[in-house]
């Protein structure tokens, strides 16, 4: 992966996170029921697996050019760990995790929450350029 496609990754992530806080703030449902449903299929998980660990890679990736390398490479590592880690376990795990939080976040919570997603996604972005 090359060093321009890395942050053209990093950035694409920062968007996904300002689009998720949207979805928080204006359909807290949509966004509990996709919380719930995260882990619940094979095709789903490796898909969350795979974009996780992509995600992490390209981080590392481009950790020299950002404004932050040391922090890029921490949360890119744990990215990829948290990813390999949920790969391991078994997906019934990760689905019944999704699920106990999905059931009991009011959408009150995923509403205050949504402004958090906007920042890091920003802070992403801002640390990619």
């Amino acid at each position: 992966m090359g060093d321009q496609m890395a942050v053209g990754i990093v950035i694409a992530a920062g968007c996904w996170l300002i689009g998720l806080g949207f979805i928080m703030l204006l359909a807290p449902g949509s966004a509990l029921a996709a919380l719930g449903r995260m882990g619940g299929s094979q095709s789903l998980h490796l898909g969350e697996m795979t974009a996780r660990g992509l995600i992490g890679v390209a981080m590392i990736v481009a950790a020299d050019g950002s404004r932050h390398p040391t922090i890029f490479i921490v949360i890119g590592a744990f990215l990829i760990t948290s990813a390999v880690a949920l790969l391991i376990l078994p997906r019934r795990w990760h689905g019944a995790y999704s699920t106990w939080w999905a059931g009991r976040l009011p959408r009150t919570a995923v509403r205050v929450i949504a402004p958090v997603s906007w920042t890091m996604g920003g802070l992403l972005i801002w640390g990619a350029l």
